[in-house]
């Protein structure tokens, strides 16, 4: 990993994919260009700084810290064999974002490992949500804080859903997410603050969907996902993700790290509902989150 590589280094800054080098002290050497769009961070903020140090703070979906223990790249360094992984990488402006992670061990000429090379990728759920966001914003269907699907959206995707129910008697989840002890947060640290957290919990939200799945901003510290198809079995799967990832989300503020959680309230919605019962059901719910001490979920 030595010498003149400028044209290497070009070839790495053409690719799509994420691309960074580490040696044998898990030292980064090189960071392509994909790297920078799909984290944020850049070259020269992490040239010859240890990966280990937590700057992408890697999680699974259980929210187990990855850099500390259990990293692909420290596992290929070891025993020089290629891994691959989805796990969630922690953009520079706090949110989480799913990625394919390959890793793969750098030889010298005597066999011996010199250090690894890690590719990464986002994942495609998530590409289809910000190509689906691209289409709503020539519709005003974008809330302008979050960059999110605004409440008009969800209401139009409920009236919808209650539809489709009436005709095909298909479940689906509604859930509603509310940020814990945001006011006194804002308060403290102020709106800019604020509105940066909103963000940040809205682009880690919209990395976790899938494919079907929808999400917007209710109103104020208030997120809504609606679940087509999903009982309650799937539905806790999904709400236990979302709160282990946005309480691993760091906002920064000054030389601070701050992390904010969320209650959630939801209900699987049956041929028997209608809105205004839909909504009492979950806001009954979420009152119940928040009583047993919040950072939690409760359906019914």
């Amino acid at each position: 990993m030595k010498g003149d590589h400028s044209g290497f280094d070009q070839v790495l800054d053409s690719l799509f994919e994420g691309v960074y080098f580490v040696d044998v002290d898990r030292r980064i050497q090189r960071w392509n260009a994909g790297a920078t769009s799909l984290t944020g961070f850049h070259a020269e903020e992490l040239l010859h700084r240890h990966c280990a140090d937590n700057i992408l703070l890697h999680v699974d979906e259980r929210g187990t810290q990855l850099c500390k223990s259990g990293c692909p790249l420290q596992k290929t360094l070891e025993d020089a064999q290629p891994r691959q992984a989805t796990l969630f990488l922690r953009h520079k402006h706090g949110y989480r974002v799913p990625v394919h992670v390959r890793t793969v061990a750098i030889k010298d000429d005597e066999g011996k490992v010199v250090g690894a090379v890690e590719t990464f990728r986002e994942v495609n759920e998530a590409e289809r949500w910000k190509a689906r966001i691209l289409e709503l914003e020539k519709v005003a269907f974008i809330d302008v804080v979050t960059g999110i699907p605004n409440r008009r959206f969800l209401e139009v995707q409920l009236a919808r859903l209650f539809d489709q129910l009436s005709a095909v008697a298909e479940p689906f989840t509604f859930c509603m997410l509310d940020v814990d002890h945001f006011k006194s947060a804002n308060d403290l640290y102020g709106h800019e603050f604020g509105d940066q957290v909103l963000r940040s919990i809205g682009q880690t939200l919209l990395c976790c969907l899938r494919g079907t799945d929808m999400l917007g901003r209710w109103g104020g510290d208030e997120f809504v996902l609606l679940l087509p198809n999903t009982d309650k079995e799937r539905a806790q799967q999904i709400m236990e993700r979302s709160r282990i990832l946005i309480a691993e989300t760091a906002t920064p503020v000054a030389e601070l790290a701050v992390r904010m959680t969320v209650s959630i309230g939801a209900a699987v919605v049956s041929a028997e509902n209608d809105r205004a019962d839909l909504i009492q059901r979950v806001d009954r719910q979420l009152y119940l989150a928040k009583g047993r001490g919040r950072n939690c979920w409760s359906v019914a």
